[in-house]
């Protein structure tokens, strides 16, 4: 793909001044408040000091981290779960926390290309404006095999997190992380990470084409 500058937008770290994503989170970046329980009336977790801020619409309870970018060493493969869940669901581009690339094809996700088709594919990764997308293929080793998808429906489908239940005697017990659909009676025991889309109406575009239309 063509080769832009990076955005002054975009907060860099280390002497390589490596762009770090607007979502990725950081080491300094801790859990906060005083952990999760489980509700008085024994139908799901809770957190002792809980606020209507800690859960999402749907009623789903959200991991607190603290807010502190570029405290610390960025963790590329992760994200932060408040930026995440904000960028995925307002279409923001992940990486510069600005409007993500929008066509009459749709919004624009970048996926490794491994999949015989993305209609209905989920994912946690929020899309992307051009100029980032040509960024990351360029400097994200985990797009191996990069390929364009505009969807025109990305539909709020649930979210990936960790799974708790109770124990006989009343303590909570921590299952694999997981992926839940909202609606899903086992969101009520669940604490949210990351919010995930369902990929509908889905084309495959050819990046190198439409950013050599953007700069051109």
């Amino acid at each position: 793909m063509p080769e832009l500058l990076v955005s002054e937008a975009l907060m860099t770290w280390g002497p390589r001044r490596l762009p770090v994503p607007y979502a990725a989170a950081w080491s300094g970046e801790e859990p906060d408040g005083r952990g999760v329980a489980i509700r008085s009336d024994l139908a799901g977790i809770r957190y002792r000091d809980e606020t209507p801020a800690d859960r999402d619409t749907f009623g789903v309870l959200w991991a607190r981290v603290r807010e502190a970018p570029g405290e610390g060493r960025p963790n590329f493969p992760a994200m932060h779960p408040a930026r995440q869940r904000q960028v995925q669901a307002e279409r923001l581009c992940q990486v510069c926390g600005k409007i993500a690339s929008h066509t009459r094809d749709g919004w624009l996700f970048l996926m490794n290309d491994d999949e015989d088709c993305y209609e209905g594919a989920r994912t946690t990764k929020p899309p992307v404006c051009l100029p980032c997308a040509a960024l990351a293929v360029r400097l994200c080793p985990h797009l191996t095999n990069p390929v364009g998808v505009r969807s025109r429906r990305p539909k709020i489908w649930g979210v990936f997190g960790t799974l708790f239940g109770p124990t006989p005697n009343a303590r909570l017990k921590v299952h694999e992380d997981d992926h839940l659909p909202y609606g899903h009676r086992g969101t009520e025991w669940f604490l949210a990470s990351q919010l995930i889309v369902e990929l509908k109406r889905c084309t495959v575009v050819d990046l190198d084409a439409e950013l050599a239309a953007l700069i051109g």
